[in-house]
């Protein structure tokens, strides 16, 4: 859903906490991912986010995935008629950290438009 096809309300919904993936149910985890999907669409619209920072198999890296349901659950509470007149800017601190931790985890993978890397798994873990 486009954030300027819907009342605020409607985009942003009830606040409910933020999504803790590892808890969730094979099926509720589609559902979210589902509209994960949408967001980061959108996100990578708004603001022409390059693939160095969430290339395009974004979803195959779960560090990535994490980091970004956090910020959508920020700028979904950042954004709600509760929040204090300086949220957006919170908001835009919390986008810069994320930023930084995708460009962080993209460089350890290396992946590209064209390429996708798995991510490196710890052999002790």
């Amino acid at each position: 859903m486009a954030f300027d096809a819907v009342p605020l309300g409607d985009a942003f919904g009830q606040l409910d906490g933020p999504v803790h993936l590892p808890s969730l149910t094979a099926r509720e985890r589609e559902r979210v991912m589902a509209q994960l999907r949408e967001w980061v669409t959108v996100l990578v619209r708004r603001f022409a986010i390059e693939p160095r920072v969430i290339p395009p198999c974004w979803e195959q890296h779960n560090g990535m995935v994490e980091a970004l349901f956090a910020l959508k659950d920020h700028e979904r509470a950042c954004y709600a008629e509760t929040a204090s007149p300086t949220a957006a800017v919170e908001w835009f601190h919390a986008f810069r950290e994320i930023e930084a931790r995708l460009m962080s985890l993209g460089g350890l993978t290396q992946c590209t438009v064209h390429e996708h890397r798995p991510s490196h798994t710890q052999a002790w873990a």
